[in-house]
């Protein structure tokens, strides 16, 4: 029987305990590139059905790939090994590639446990696209740089595959491939119908926490390209809101002011609202006025600490003053200010914790979003602490480790002296501590801000999806209960 599709692309589920948000930009590509090369694609996107392991299996059945692929954070290691094995057993004739973080970050263990036949590592764009017609003609891989896979009991590496150094002519997203309906129903960090968008790809700084499959050097798509998806989205899908979750969105300032531009040029500015990623050591008052004059309603903040000792072990290179100001110019724009806290950094001690108190009650920050330390593979934090005798009396083994790995709203692994109920009561005290100095924004001075952010149309619209107990759930969890300062 001859195979119905050529590749099946599988998006796993992610924080399940939550409605499906951000869109896969990732795989949206890949389908898209595939699709162009003229390969029978189809996606199979489980986050955004909520797909069980039977509804999986029975689409394959249907859709009798040749190769299956899936991709996605290391959070969905558990559910890729269960699926994985799954797949095998169901279609034994197809071959499995893994891509993402949830492969890239734990090389060895992924192709030591996991039915997969071969690991797209790193940046994928390129290396999908020379591994597909080799799988397809069972012609020999090993020359394919960018990929690993077990050869004789033995895990091969071949070279590094350079960055891609132009990301501009990479496609537009297959969207049509994906349930847009969910995705665009759910927003991120705006309101109406939101969609993410990842405009740039790789961040130049050194925090120590952070895993960054696209490398360290920034690569950003021109202006021009960037307001082309936008006007796309809205011609398409009559969008709201865009989102954009670049690791840092604003590190050239000049692009920045260029997206402004044009969105002023075509009529976006009064039509569209955005959202974006900063960094308190790049935006200035003069950025944020121009952002928020072109539609820009919020700007996210990681600062992580209000302790400069473990801001400077994070490898923030980021001053508390810093931060501060960047807050100041932020919502003196006019424009939200959701920022987010971890605790449980090593140094970490109730001191510290509560140097963070003290910096969000100065600032009136109500400390919504406090998330856990975790030393995801990949990151240099992982690399600090995976030897310690404290990580390995927890996590004996990595995969042991990846299988707990959540979105740090839980303790996965305790990296202080503190003891865990120590270090979670601390956690719970500090916020009620900054919260009970939190003042918030009166109704009417709600009302008045977010008119004037949204317009009244799309105020509307946000008032009647701020009722679903999941979107007030999300929006506290992630800092966008933001208030102006203090009189």
């Amino acid at each position: 029987m001859m195979n119905s599709y050529d590749i099946v692309l599988i998006f796993p589920p992610i924080r399940t305990w939550d409605t499906p948000r951000n869109f896969p930009t990732g795989l949206g590509l890949i389908a898209s590139s595939l699709r162009s090369a003229g390969y029978r694609v189809k996606v199979i996107d489980v986050n955004g059905l909520r797909l069980n392991d039977d509804e999986v299996l029975e689409q394959l059945r249907q859709y009798q790939p040749s190769i299956v692929g899936l991709g996605g954070l290391i959070t969905t290691y558990g559910w890729v090994k269960r699926m994985t094995s799954k797949i095998r057993t169901a279609l034994p004739q197809s071959k499995i590639i893994l891509g993402g973080s949830v492969g890239t970050s734990i090389i060895e263990t992924a192709l030591t446990h996991l039915e997969i036949d071969v690991l797209a590592v790193g940046e994928a764009d390129e290396t999908i696209m020379e591994l597909i017609p080799a799988l397809l003609n069972k012609s020999s891989i090993s020359t394919i740089p960018g990929i690993a896979y077990q050869h004789n009991g033995q895990i091969i590496r071949t070279p590094e595959r350079p960055l891609i150094q132009d990301i501009a002519p990479l496609p537009l997203p297959a969207w049509d491939m994906f349930p847009m309906d969910v995705y665009l129903s759910n927003p991120i960090v705006g309101v109406g119908k939101d969609i993410d968008i990842i405009s740039s790809r790789g961040c130049p700084f050194n925090c120590q926490y952070c895993y960054r499959i696209f490398g360290k050097k920034f690569r950003a798509r021109s202006a021009e390209r960037v307001v082309e998806e936008m006007v796309a989205l809205k011609q398409n899908y009559d969008i709201d809101f865009v989102s954009f979750q670049d690791d840092c969105f604003v590190i050239d300032k000049q692009r920045v002011f260029d997206i402004c531009d044009l969105l002023d040029k075509n009529g976006l500015s009064k039509s569209l609202r955005w959202s974006c990623t900063g960094r308190v050591t790049v935006c200035d008052a003069d950025l944020l006025k121009r952002m928020r004059a072109s539609g820009c309603v919020s700007v996210s903040y990681g600062i992580e600490s209000g302790s400069d000792m473990i801001l400077e072990a994070m490898g923030k290179n980021a001053s508390l003053q810093k931060a501060a100001q960047a807050i100041k110019n932020t919502r003196d724009a006019g424009l939200r200010c959701p920022v987010s806290f971890m605790i449980g950094y090593p140094g970490e001690t109730r001191q510290t914790v509560m140097e963070t108190v003290e910096f969000c009650k100065t600032l009136n920050i109500p400390l919504s979003a406090m998330m856990f330390t975790c030393p995801y593979p990949g990151t240099p934090l992982y690399e600090q602490v995976k030897n310690t005798p404290n990580f390995k009396s927890q996590f004996p083994t990595e995969e042991e480790f990846v299988l707990k790995c959540g979105d740090a709203v839980d303790l996965t692994v305790n990296l202080t002296d503190m003891a865990n109920d120590t270090l979670t009561t601390l956690r719970k005290e500090a916020i009620e501590k900054a919260q009970q100095n939190y003042t918030p924004p009166t109704p009417e001075e709600t009302i008045a801000r977010e008119k004037a952010l949204y317009g009244p149309e799309l105020y509307e619209k946000a008032q009647q999806q701020l009722k679903s107990p999941k979107m007030q759930a999300h929006r506290q969890r992630h800092g966008f209960n933001e208030s102006a300062k203090k009189d």
